[in-house]
């Protein structure tokens, strides 16, 4: 009975084994003996490995490998393993019968009957060749993806909010400073590599981003071992769940330090920069103030003389050469300094109601002498009517001015010049036109660029720093209009174009200024005789002075210091003081507040003298008690003007 049953369950096994081996199609079973050659193969092996049982029965396991597995010793080791640990699974590449390879992934089992005596190995393979190569893509993928972000010094993260579980990549952990070993799971983990100044931004950014809704955006510096700084760029975005709860944040990191680095070189050139033209501006100011000191002395000691000699064509024509190369050196100085500040904007314009005749007239007036002197022929054309304009008079004038200065500079003697103004459909016009030089084609489109000009061959040369026609630019611009040149080339003259727009035209009731009456109060009486006091700490300035102020008959006393001046002021009781702004000690700006306050002077007249004549210098003057601020050097007709129109009268002796 008991043999019976053994029989039949014998054959109840081989009627399994055999159904197993016929109907595995996707996967290969096979038995090997001990030597390691097959002794059964499954219908599923030929599926898998093309190999028909006839065919591969009483063949080496080798023939299902690479050449290369089988010199390696590959099977003699699998069947060791096996042995050693009761299975041993393995993948690699196994050869089909028509050559091509497969990735297989396998277990071999060692056979032992019931002694324990081995009788062979039995090996389940399965093709895994699609899993495999996409795997195998994956990795590229990753690989190329890797060296990408290594290459743009970027890194990836992944951030599970619950649980609070965050990944760095490879190239993010390289770009952090993170040593291979180190182990990090949290955000806090992560917000403890960034250097502790910025931990608190990051941290805020993170949790606004989880609470709000918002995409994450934040910049921060890390500290790699070597303890070099750098700076990362962060950007992530949050996603949630159905509910509307956080779920996870993805996001990446930039290496922005060579941009960083680069903002701070351009933020120290910036200041550099900005240092460099605030001590410009003092040069500049120095400078206008140094050259006008020495010119004050030359131009008062040529009134002297031509106070004393009148009558005299020779010195009279000297006198006028001295004078016209004063005003253009001043007017060089103030050029530079009015560029100065228009390019900072530091200029504003104070306009009023003024006619076009009137600045026209004021800018030839201004110019004559040089007209004269070169023998030029003005020709003037202005409308008829009255044409009332509102702009800042001084500058329009200016403007004017320096057109004419550029036509009498750059036409030969004995040629023209016109000067046409008129009313146009869109406002007013007004041209310079000449027969001079002419402008070169090349040259036409930047001739209002600062320090640009003209043809300057020794025969030609005129002097002037080339920022005359910059300033007619810059200042009609700021009027609202535009100035345009042209020209046919050169030897052809040129032409000057000011177009301002109809804004400016005043066409209702108010009166335009006229010509300018000089610094004259309102009810001014002229006086025989003045009081005046002169402080200067420069003695040749203020001796020159001296003299000019007696030629002209005025009582004169002169101080070179401020408590000379006070102490001299409440005995001499001066009407008017003339008053240099940069003394010792006591600035001038001082002198007159303490002037003021002396009894019976309250109502003097205290005019400034400097070489400093910005809008600045002019409003401290005001604050100060100072009634006028004139810019050194003064002609006689200005300070004689100021001094005889003072309504006050002279006191009683």
């Amino acid at each position: 009975m008991e043999r019976d049953k053994r029989a039949q369950h014998e054959g109840l096994q081989g009627e399994l084994y055999r159904l197993l081996m016929e109907n595995s199609s996707d996967y290969a079973i096979f038995i090997i003996d001990p030597a390691g050659f097959i002794i059964a193969w499954s219908g599923g092996a030929t599926n898998v490995l093309g190999y028909a049982e006839e065919e591969i029965l009483g063949k080496s396991l080798d023939t299902l490998y690479l050449p290369e597995d089988i010199q390696g010793g590959v099977m003699a080791r699998e069947m060791m393993a096996a042995l050693e640990e009761g299975r041993a699974s393995n993948e690699r590449w196994h050869v089909r019968r028509d050559g091509t390879r497969i990735w297989c992934s396998g277990v071999i089992t060692p056979l032992k009957d019931e002694h324990g005596n081995l009788r062979g190995f039995a090996k389940v393979v399965r093709d895994y060749t699609d899993r495999h190569m996409a795997e195998l893509s994956l990795r590229e993928s990753e690989e190329r993806l890797r060296v990408a972000l290594d290459a743009a010094k970027m890194g990836t993260w992944l951030w599970q909010v619950v649980p609070d579980r965050q990944r760095l990549d490879p190239s993010l952990r390289r770009l952090m400073g993170v040593e291979d070993d180190r182990i990090l799971h949290t955000v806090a983990d992560f917000i403890a590599l960034i250097h502790p100044e910025d931990q608190a931004a990051v941290r805020q950014v993170f949790d606004a981003a989880v609470a709000e809704g918002t995409d994450l955006t934040v910049e921060f510096r890390v500290i790699w071992p070597d303890g070099s700084v750098h700076w990362l760029r962060d950007q992530g975005k949050i996603f949630r769940d159905a509910s509307g709860a956080a779920k996870a944040m993805t996001g990446a990191c930039v290496d922005i330090t060579e941009r960083k680095l680069l903002e701070e070189e351009l933020q120290r050139r910036a200041e550099q920069l900005a240092e460099a033209d605030r001590r410009k501006d003092e040069f500049l100011a120095m400078l206008g103030h140094e050259l006008r000191n020495p010119l004050a002395p030359v131009r008062s000691i040529m009134e002297v003389l031509r106070q004393k000699m009148p009558g005299d064509r020779q010195l009279e024509k000297a006198f006028s050469i001295i004078d016209r190369q004063i005003e253009h050196l001043v007017r060089l100085v103030d050029d530079l300094l009015d560029v100065s500040r228009i390019t900072r904007s530091k200029i504003h314009l104070h306009k009023e109601v003024v006619d076009l005749s009137t600045l026209v007239g004021q800018a030839v007036d201004s110019v004559r002498a040089l007209v004269d002197a070169r023998d030029h022929e003005l020709m003037i054309s202005l409308p008829m009517k009255p044409v009332h304009l509102e702009v800042d008079a001084t500058r329009m004038t200016q403007v004017i001015n320096n057109l004419l200065h550029n036509a009498i500079k750059y036409t030969d003697p004995g040629g023209r010049i016109w000067v046409t103004g008129e009313r146009t459909r869109d406002g007013v016009e007004l041209r310079v036109k000449d027969t001079g030089h002419g402008i070169a084609p090349e040259l036409l489109p930047k001739v209002f660029d600062l320090f640009i000009q003209g043809d300057q061959a020794p025969d030609r040369s005129q002097g002037g720093l080339g920022i005359g026609l910059t300033l007619v630019r810059r200042l009609v611009e700021m009027h609202g209009g535009i100035a345009q040149a042209l020209s046919d080339g050169p030897g052809k003259g040129s032409e000057f174009i000011v177009r301002l727009p109809a804004s400016v035209l005043v066409t209702g009731g108010r009166a335009a200024a006229g010509p300018a009456a000089g610094p004259a109060r309102e009810g001014a009486v002229p006086a025989v005789s003045r009081r005046v006091l002169v402080v200067d700490d420069n003695p040749d300035v203020a001796e020159s002075l001296v003299m000019l102020l007696e030629a002209l008959d005025y009582k004169v006393c002169k101080a070179s210091d401020g408590a000379e001046a006070l102490a001299l002021a409440s005995a001499f009781r001066p009407e008017i003081v003339l008053l240099d702004i940069g003394l010792p000690e006591m600035d001038g700006y001082e002198v007159a507040r303490q002037l003021r306050r002396q009894p019976g002077l309250d109502g003097a007249l205290l005019v400034a003298l400097s070489g400093y004549g910005q809008e600045e210098d002019q409003r401290r003057s005001r604050a100060a008690g100072f009634d006028h601020h004139l810019v050194k050097p003064v002609g006689r007709a200005m300070l004689q003007s100021l001094i005889t129109s003072w309504g006050h009268p002279p006191p009683q002796a």
